[in-house]
């Protein structure tokens, strides 16, 4: 009887043991590896030769591989990318003024003037009026944006104010993760360049690394431009130069009718001065046709005596 009871408890134990060995390999088994052992494992595995040659998937391949890998940053915590612009267009009569107080107010918040041009002549006297037109592409700080155009819409009357912007907050987040993305490529192909032994293994992967250099060249270029383009906006400012100040279209009946007389004045004016003008323009033309028609008179007279003094010897 005794040794029946331990027979059944050696053989209890002994299940026990290997239940507990089974599941121990089970769970070692299916347990996932790290992020870090997960690339140790697969660039091993890309290195590894299977026929003393250096194997590596296509491009494609592993830009999915390496993307996957890679997450954006969080954008709640970077804040979005947004490019400001702004169209303004002013008319002055103070035109070298108004040109002025634009270039001293970019330099005043540490911006800078892209591109400049001015057009047109100087207004030499009240009757030869000569328009200029200045054009500025103005960067200013984003964070000076609205105080800057907030102060150049007081500088002349404004005829246009536009403001907008765009965001870019996607394709900048979507560039920079392609970029680390390709850079995880890079460090691979570098990895097993260092492990491979035929030339035309190395030929290959410096082909494919030429080409990934170039991509990421590319994206960085990008990723510049965007930077530069959210951190300084960018502003676009025309002034015209005019003799008069456009007014607003009148409102009330009285408006339209005081508006119109003054209108209808103001055009005999300037149809009378074009007369003038018209008839000084003329009067050489006038004085030489008056010559011509006195000499032409002149001779027929002449010619109609000679005639009847010829007619009366002949009698």
């Amino acid at each position: 009887m005794l040794l029946k009871s331990k027979k059944r408890i050696y053989i209890i134990s002994l299940f026990i043991i290997l239940t507990l060995i089974i599941s121990g390999c089970s769970s070692k088994s299916s347990y996932p590896m790290d992020k870090a052992q997960y690339e140790t494992a697969e660039v091993s595995e890309a290195a590894k030769p299977s026929d003393n040659s250096v194997k590596f998937g296509s491009a494609s391949m592993m830009d999915r591989d390496a993307y996957n890998e890679v997450e954006p940053e969080n954008q709640a915590t970077d804040g979005r990318k947004i490019i400001k612009t702004a169209q303004l267009e002013l008319e002055t009569t103070e035109f070298d003024k108004a040109t002025n107080a634009v270039i001293d107010k970019v330099n005043s918040v540490g911006g800078y003037i892209e591109n400049s041009t001015i057009t047109g002549g100087r207004k030499i006297n009240t009757e030869d009026f000569r328009n200029r037109e200045a054009s500025f592409v103005l960067r200013v700080p984003e964070k000076s944006y609205k105080a800057v155009l907030d102060d150049l819409i007081t500088i002349g009357n404004i005829i246009r104010n536009e403001r907008g912007g765009s965001d870019i907050t996607s394709e900048y987040f979507d560039s920079e993760a392609r970029l680390k993305s390709l850079t995880i490529q890079e460090e691979r192909l570098l990895e097993i360049l260092k492990k491979a032994d035929k030339v035309t293994d190395i030929i290959e992967i410096e082909r494919e690394l030429s080409n990934i250099r170039y991509q990421i060249e590319n994206l960085t270029g990008t990723l510049r431009k965007w930077d530069n383009l959210v951190s300084f906006a960018t502003i676009n400012v025309h002034v015209y130069e005019v003799r008069e100040i456009t007014k607003p279209e009148p409102i009330t009946l009285g408006d339209r009718i005081e508006n119109g007389f003054k209108n209808s004045i103001k055009g005999i004016i300037t149809v009378g001065k074009e007369l003038v003008v018209l008839i000084a323009t003329l009067i050489p033309v006038i004085i030489l046709t008056l010559i011509i028609l006195a000499a032409v008179f002149y001779i027929m007279k002449k010619a109609k005596k000679g005639k009847g003094k010829d007619k009366g010897k002949e009698e």
